[in-house]
Parts: C-alpha cells; structure tokens; sequence
C-alpha cells in the first residue's frame, strides 16, 4: 500500500500544473486527489479487515468449549430416627473416559460385555463416554472414577415403608410418594465435564472435572430403627413365611420402629416384582386380614369394661354347639375349669364364646371400635393403613355368629397396624396410642422440623428392651 501511495503521489505531481494554470488543468488536479484520497482510504479499510479476520481465526483455534454428562439424580435423604440414612446411604461407581485406544482397553476388563460394545462403538466416534461400572479404574488424564450417591441399597432393606420412584424419580409408593415434593426440592445432578476445541473434538490434554456431586439437605426423619428394623426383617425370613407382615411399636407413643412386608422387592429391579405371582409390591402390614385369636384381648376387654370380674370360669370340655353349629378348642380334649387369664395363657376357644355370650355383641363391637378397629390408620401425611372390618351389631345376628366373633372369625377383618395398637394399647395400661411413621422433616437449611403432632418417642429408650426381647426367642441378628 506504501509503495502504492507514494508512486501515485508522483504521478500527482508531475500531472500538478506548472506556470500558468488554466481551468481544465486545474480541474483534472483535483480530481486525481479526490481519486488518490479515495483510494488511500479503500485500501486501509481492506488491511484493517484483513487483520481482523486474520486474529479471530486464531482465536477461535484457541477458543475451548465444554461436553458434559449427567451421571444421575440424588433427592432428599429418608432417615431412620437417630437420623441415620436409609436411602442415599451408600455409594456407586461411575467411570468417565476420554476416546482414546488406552481407555477403551482398561474399560474393557471392568464393564460386561454388552456395555463394553455399546461404549465402545461410541467411543470409536470420538465421543466421551460415562458409564456405570462395579469396578473402579486409577484416574488418569483419559479416565476419571467417580462415587456418587445411591438411592437404594442392595437388600431390600425397609422396601415396602421407602417405597419406589420411577424413571423421572416421582415417587411411586411409600414415603417416596407421600414426601415426593419434599424430597424433590433440592435435587443434586453429578455430572463429568469434558474440554473440546471449537470443532466439538474432546481434547485429550485435559483434565476431566466433576460438578455438583454433593448431598441435597432436605429429607425425612421416619420412627424406624434401622437396628430393629433389621431384626425383624431377619426373624420374618427365618420364619419361612412367604407371604407376611411384621410391626414392631413403641407402646408409649406408636412410633413404629419397624415395619416388615413379604415378600420383598429389588428396587433397582422393579420388572422381577411385576412378574412375580405373590404380588411383593403390595405392602401387606397396611393390608386387612382374617385376625383369629389375637382378638381375644378384646372380648376380655369388653368383658372387664361391663362388669365382668376376670375371675369368671368356664369348663372347657374341648368343643361347644350353638344353633346347630359345633365350635372345637385346639385342644380336643379340653382344659378343664379356667379363670380368663388362664383361657388367655391358653387361647382356650370355648371360654371366650362363652364370655362372649356373657357380654354382648354390642359391647364387643363397641371396645373394638375404641381400640380401633373398621377405621384406617393415619401413618403419615398421604400415608394410611386399610379400615379392615368390623361387622355391625345386626350382623351377629345369632350366638353362632357372636362364638365366631369370640375368637376373630366371621366377616373380622384388620390390618397388623390395627392389631399392634390394639396389643399396645393393653401393654399401655390401657392408654390407646395413635400409630405413626414420620417424625419430622428435614428443610432445605439442613435444619430438623418435628411434624408429629406425639410426644417425643426416643429412639434408644426401648431398642434394648426389644432387642432383648427378641434374643429371648432366639431371634438372633445374622452377621
């Protein structure tokens, strides 16, 4: 451009005109300026383009850009009463790598087969891969282990009280459910970060970064304890019982320290429990069942209430016949003259139809409501075990009908919630007890706010008593 110029200048010069000056020649001089000046100013404006473009190519070739990966979601915390965690409480391996030959070989001795191909097959595209694995690998450049939280352990521990979340981590049943927006408010998402040039290419110099890979501090403080709540898990699959319950409650306030359905569930399998005939979904201490024997408290109850001195005998021969309908004790041959705590110790059948029909229908149904049966049970907010039933007074309509009633045959029907009340409320001195499963929350400060509206049931207070309670009948906690 310099050279440019300064050969126009000349040629200005020589066209500049010399001596007289007429008007032509002075108007074609000042044209060529106007031309020269033009020009200078175009060519100026061309360099400082050029120069422009020239330094954003080199910027962009600088410029790096970021590939990220979601790992997984981690809701609030479900904690057991001493504030240990139920979910969240353990971890899993997840293994980002970068796409190069050196990572796909060492991704190959930890993933399955199946994995391995899919990771594989994406790497080989240049893409960067995370991927869950049983197995750690030593962070390099290329390959970066991460633990994140884990919603679920791998023993259906408390699976029925927690419940399930599904694929977009709704809670489905449970507490998972019931606490769903709670637990969904504060919601972690771990996720590996991966540098790229501005072509999109993952660039293998650089370091792999993992974000947001903490705890949410919301969560729920449930009765249960963890403790006992294992303890009766082991004792029901001693038991060989394939389908069944098992409560376990403070008689002094209701907090149920465990709560046992089965069968099981695998919540990170859910298809197996779809398939499976004996319905594990279904948590089965909420649901209403034929109750037996176990109502013969209440009939002793009812009979105390209205008069009756626990010192009424009856002989029991073994069966007894009302309205053409014979009733059998267990024992065919009978036990003889018993008082009602003998009958009690013994589950004598023919005593309670007997004491049944010395109280009344009325007066049965009638402590059976306050014990509180034919009702559901509040556990929770959005929690609550079936009613059962509880046959009306018009319904025992014969002294065969009230014999039935006597020992919790008939149309009876009560959940094992219904049953642990009932059997608390007696242990109680009689103060009935509101059963309940949560104690409070857990807000987003991390702070603890007691919901139940009980008094403070402590968590240590009866673990040992229960615990004791439950060596003594060889129910042993398995290592």
């Amino acid at each position: 451009m310099l050279f440019f110029s300064v050969s126009t200048y000349k040629f200005l010069i020589n066209l500049a005109p010399r001596g007289k000056i007429s008007a032509g020649s002075d108007f074609l001089f000042k044209r060529a300026v106007t031309v020269f000046i033009s020009l200078c100013l175009a060519m100026t404006g061309l360099c400082i383009r050029i120069v422009g473009i020239s330094t954003e190519s080199v910027q962009a070739g600088k410029t790096v850009s970021t590939k990220s990966i979601d790992l997984t979601t981690v809701k609030g915390t479900i904690y057991d009463c001493e504030f240990r965690p139920i979910t969240n409480s353990s971890t899993e391996i997840f293994i980002a790598a970068k796409p190069s030959d050196r990572a796909i070989a060492k991704l190959r001795n930890v993933l399955k087969t199946e994995v391995f191909e899919s990771v594989k097959e994406r790497m080989s595209k240049g893409k960067p891969i995370a991927v869950k694995s049983e197995k750690a690998l030593d962070n390099s450049d290329e390959i970066m282990t991460v633990y994140v939280p884990k919603r679920y352990e791998d023993n259906c521990f408390a699976c029925h009280v927690i419940g399930y979340t599904d694929g977009e981590n709704n809670g489905v049943s449970g507490i998972e459910k019931a606490y769903n927006t709670l637990l969904s408010s504060e919601i972690k998402i771990p996720l590996v970060r991966f540098s790229a040039d501005a072509n999109g290419r993952t660039m293998l110099g650089e370091s792999i970064s993992v974000e947001d890979n903490g705890m949410p501090k919301t969560g729920v403080v449930l009765t249960i304890d963890r403790d006992i709540q294992e303890i009766a898990e082991i004792a029901l699959d001693k038991s060989g019982a394939v389908c069944a319950a098992a409560v376990v409650m403070d008689v002094e306030s209701g907090a149920i320290k465990a709560c046992v359905s089965r069968p099981a569930f695998d919540r990170n399998n859910l298809a197996d429990a779809l398939n499976n005939k004996n319905s594990p979904l279904i948590n089965r201490a909420f649901l209403p069942f034929s109750v037996g024997s176990v109502f013969k408290p209440v009939v002793a109850a009812a009979a105390l209430e209205n008069g009756i001195d626990g010192s009424f005998e009856y002989n029991c021969t073994g069966n007894v016949t009302y309205n053409g309908v014979t009733f059998n004790c267990h024992k065919r041959n009978g036990h003889g003259i018993l008082d009602m705590e003998g009958a009690l110790a013994n589950s004598c059948n023919t005593y309670f139809i007997s004491l049944a029909v010395e109280t009344g229908a009325e007066n049965i149904i009638g402590t059976a409501e306050k014990f509180g049966f034919g009702k559901p049970t509040a556990l929770a907010e959005g929690i609550k075990s079936a009613s059962g039933y509880l046959p009306k007074e018009n319904e025992i309509d014969s002294k065969a009908a009230l014999a039935n009633l006597s020992f919790g045959q008939g149309s009876l029907l009560a959940t094992p919630i219904q049953i642990c009340s009932m059997m608390s409320a007696i242990a109680n001195g009689g103060k009935s007890v509101e059963a309940y499963l949560v104690e409070g929350e857990i807000d987003s400060q991390g702070s603890f706010i007691k919901t139940a509206k009980r008094p403070n049931a402590s968590c240590r207070g009866n673990k040992n008593k229960i615990k004791n309670e439950c060596r003594r009948h060889k129910i042993r906690k398995t290592q």
